[in-house]
């Protein structure tokens, strides 16, 4: 039994839609939230003992959470690197579009029901992840600044610069898509 007498598969249940939105936000897909939930569950499980009941249940889940995706983004880019020294495909097996990623589908498009949220979502993955994760939990899932600066395993002051300086990049990247999409049309 954890928090005030409630059992840990419980904790995980009350907080599973908002460690989706938080993992959607962070990774702007679905089936990629959806992976980084299922190993911050399975990594909160495991590490369950570390658990202090006295602090907020969520705040630690999502700090496993912010750091299962910060280590999926390190993997990601480790794996697709490529050296400019390398030698250029005719003389490999492979092809440099085996090497490079290609451009992936946006799945924002057929998971967002609005064309707002659509655009929110485009805007906040242009973000560094730092202020993207502070404008996330503060705007969008309604931490405290305390409780991010427990996530962030940082100041509480360095919270309010990242979501001041977060939404101020967010303003410029909703002007610039706004802009784009006039140009377009």
């Amino acid at each position: 039994m954890d928090e005030r007498g409630i059992d840990f598969e419980t904790l995980l249940q009350r907080c599973a839609d908002r460690a989706y939105n938080f993992a959607f936000r962070l990774s702007g897909n679905d089936q990629d939230a959806k992976d980084l939930v299922q190993e911050a569950f399975a990594r909160a499980f495991e590490h369950r003992d570390r658990y202090d009941p006295n602090r907020p249940f969520e705040a630690w889940l999502n700090r496993i959470l912010h750091n299962v995706f910060l280590d999926a983004v390190r993997r990601y880019e480790h794996r697709h690197k490529v050296s400019l020294d390398a030698q250029p495909p005719t003389e490999r097996e492979t092809s440099w579009a085996d090497i490079l990623p290609g451009a992936d589908p946006e799945p924002v498009d057929t998971l967002m029901k609005t064309e707002e949220e659509r655009l929110l979502q485009k805007a906040l993955n242009m973000l560094p992840l730092h202020y993207r994760a502070a404008v996330t939990l503060y705007d969008l899932e309604g931490f405290s600044y305390d409780d991010i600066s427990k996530m962030e395993n940082c100041p509480i002051g360095t919270v309010c610069s990242r979501i001041h300086q977060g939404r101020t990049l967010l303003k410029k990247a909703l002007t610039k898509i706004s802009g784009e999409r006039l140009v377009r049309t």
